[in-house]
């Protein structure tokens, strides 16, 4: 067949040859840019061509004329709700339904008169149950549109949803294989802020931290901590214990980006965004962090999904789950206070395009999002009214205007506050494709996709953008819209060093999600255009060089940089075995202030034995070490390089003492120093004097 037989759409091609070009122009700019000057700001004229292809892809759209991919379930007449004022009925269940009604509001209204007056040390199990049984019944009053399944239902479910089921599991076991392979070395050290949290889960155990609901270390819930502790229980104080849940909570945001994306779009979009975010190494490496940030990641895709169904269908029981769980999400990572706002963009959103529609469809489900949020947010919520400071911490620390950097900056600087702020929303926009992770949390050295896929993500996100506006709008792709925007603006534009990688995690869903929904429409237009497009061996190509790229990127190249936590995390990490071996025989004397303290939470966690002392002043470690009682113990010095020149008078106070280098397996590295000192120092000392 002839090249021009094959063309069905001359208009159509031109088109496709004008989206393309404009991309890989893009590209080209974008690239060239970064390479002449890494971190001066990009160009935004850089990426006018991608925005002229993102008109030119929306003109092509029409051409396509091709039904959406889901066509949303017929709305089912709702049952009516009883208390809220909706219907009455007479009907037995009803009454018991009001009943339970009325006692989830009784129950959240006893704990939010109760929960204050019980103290720090005080039991909190009675009213935890009491908060979790106000959920259950609020749940269980609020009607199904489906009846309940007896066992022949269920045969009958499984006979029609077998291929999805299967397909969940599967992209379940991917990201949890790629997410649980040595887990306790990759990455490698572990970070102070993992080895603060773990921390936190120890006091848990110890019945230090009782209370479900308040906050700990820089304003992180507490519930957060207890979740851990369970691992640490069963496990013991180990990298492994402190990761493993993460991991798991990782895995399963990927299976809940598959049933979220598949109500959005279809079967094939499902699984092929859960694909990308099962294989997407800046998703893989949170999963793999003792931290809750990854929290956000499958907090939102599963509110959203519930939100989205119950749009589609009006099941009560579907905007009630909703809002339980974006009340849920309110007890992990200050990020996850994302979800509500989220939310409530989707559905201002759809009240501002049709008014008249949703006051008329959706105003009874959103009283029951509304209500159901507030009785599993009650705890928090009331937490943060009475401790502000507490509740906050983070956002006061890093928040541009909260924490005063802003205006500092604009004095600093001498440019104007619009200026400032535009540079904070470029830094956090371009993340994806231009600058590089500023923090140790990540630290990759290069912008969080491939040149090439960090464009065909801006395209998808300026085509979805574009495509809610106008007389025919396309609302599927609201959620994820009203998720990056308000993530990049909240997480990124709005705090502090961005991008930050760790503020920014729970982008990665709708980052994947872009990518998809741009090589699928530039499909649709290919299409169009040419005769015997081969769209399976396409997506099959671009799935493949994502997935494969992807995961050489983090097990490849960025694993054996050791690049997480940081230099002082990496030392942790190598003396961590040896300490923890003499722990029980010696007393250690950290000298490393003001640079690294022995508080450096990764240390207390992994030597949890250990009888540790910080040498503050200089030149006065051997002081330090006589002022202790001779209990038996020998003495080991922790000598970082930048206090060194300290290690002369250790040796001639001691001089049977033995030392061990510590360098960097990565670039050889002086990292410290190791002065053992065997046990009865106190009496073979050479120098009893000259360090007091």
């Amino acid at each position: 067949m002839s090249i021009s037989s094959r063309i069905r759409n001359p208009q159509a091609l031109l088109l496709l040859t004008a989206v393309l070009s404009g991309m890989f122009t893009t590209l080209w700019t974008v690239q060239k840019a970064r390479e002449a000057q890494p971190m001066a700001p990009l160009p935004l004229v850089a990426l006018l061509p991608l925005m002229a292809a993102v008109l030119l892809l929306r003109l092509g759209r029409r051409m396509a004329e091709r039904p959406s991919a889901t066509q949303p379930n017929p709305p089912i007449e709702p049952a009516p709700l009883p208390i809220l004022g909706f219907a009455w009925t007479a009907t037995l269940e009803e009454h018991g339904r009001s009943l339970m009604l009325a006692a989830a509001a009784l129950l959240t209204w006893i704990n939010w008169q109760w929960l204050p007056t019980i103290p720090k040390d005080g039991e909190f199990g009675l009213v935890t149950w009491s908060w979790l049984a106000a959920i259950g019944l609020f749940l269980a009053a609020i009607p199904a549109v489906s009846p309940r399944l007896k066992w022949s239902g269920w045969r009958v479910w499984w006979r029609a949803h077998w291929r999805e089921s299967v397909t969940a599991v599967a992209i379940g076991l991917l990201a949890l294989a790629l997410r649980a392979w040595r887990l306790d070395s990759i990455p490698y050290a572990l970070s102070g802020d993992e080895g603060s949290q773990g921390l936190e889960a120890v006091r848990v155990l110890n019945g230090q931290i009782r209370n479900p609901f308040s906050a700990g270390w820089l304003g992180v819930p507490t519930l957060s901590f207890m979740f851990n502790s369970l691992s640490i229980r069963w496990m013991g104080r180990t990298t492994l214990a402190l990761r493993l849940p993460w991991t798991l909570v990782g895995a399963l945001s990927a299976v809940a980006t598959y049933f979220l994306v598949r109500r959005l779009k279809g079967n094939k979009w499902g699984w092929l965004t859960a694909v990308l975010v099962a294989t997407y190494h800046f998703h893989i490496h949170f999963s793999r962090l003792g931290s809750n940030q990854i929290a956000d990641t499958l907090f939102m895709p599963l509110a959203l999904f519930f939100l989205v169904r119950a749009m589609d269908e009006d099941n009560r029981r579907d905007w009630a789950l909703s809002g339980v769980i974006s009340g849920l999400a309110m007890y992990f990572y200050a990020g996850a206070r994302l979800t509500p706002l989220v939310m409530l963009a989707v559905l201002a959103y759809a009240l501002v395009r049709q008014p008249r529609r949703f006051w008329g469809k959706y105003r009874q489900g959103t009283a029951v999002l509304v209500i159901a949020f507030f009785i599993t947010g009650a705890p928090m919520i009331q937490y943060a009214l009475n401790f502000p400071d507490d509740f906050n911490a983070r956002v006061n620390q890093v928040g541009i205007i909260q924490s005063g950097w802003l205006e500092r900056e604009v004095a600093v600087r001498g440019q104007s506050t619009a200026a400032i702020l535009f540079d904070q929303f470029r830094r956090a926009v371009l993340a994806f494709n231009y600058y590089a992770d500023r923090t140790v949390w990540y630290g990759l050295k290069e912008p969080l996709l491939s040149p090439f896929f960090g464009t065909v993500f801006l395209m998808g996100l300026g085509y979805a953008t574009l495509r809610l506006l106008g007389r025919r709008p396309d609302g599927r792709s609201a959620p994820m819209v009203a998720w990056w925007w308000g993530g990049v603006l909240l997480g990124g534009m709005l705090t502090e060093s961005p991008p930050s990688s760790q503020r920014l995690i729970t982008l990665a869903i709708p980052v994947c999600y872009f990518i998809v929904l741009a090589i699928g429409e530039i499909l649709e237009l290919a299409k169009t255009a040419i005769r015997g497009v081969p769209e399976r061996a396409i997506w099959a190509l671009a799935v493949a060089l994502f997935s494969l790229s992807s995961i050489a990127t983090y097990f490849l190249d960025y694993t054996p940089q050791r690049i997480y936590g940081g230099p002082h995390a990496a030392l942790a990490a190598e003396i961590a075995p040896t300490l923890n071996e003499l722990a029980l025989t010696n007393r250690f004397y950290f000298v490393g202030a003001p640079w690294m303290y022995w508080g450096f939470a990764t240390l207390p966690y992994l030597i949890p034995e250990a009888k540790a002392v910080d040498v503050i002043e200089p030149e006065t470690a051997v002081a330090t070490a006589l002022s202790y009682p001779d209990d038996g113990r020998g003495a080991v010095f922790i000598f970082l390089p930048q206090r060194l020149m300290e290690l002369a008078a250790v040796e001639q106070a001691f001089p049977d003492g033995e030392s061990r280098p510590i360098y960097s397996p990565v670039n050889g590295e002086h990292m410290g120093l190791l002065y053992l000192v065997p046990a009865g120092y106190h009496d073979r000392t050479t120098n009893h004097g000259g360090n007091e």
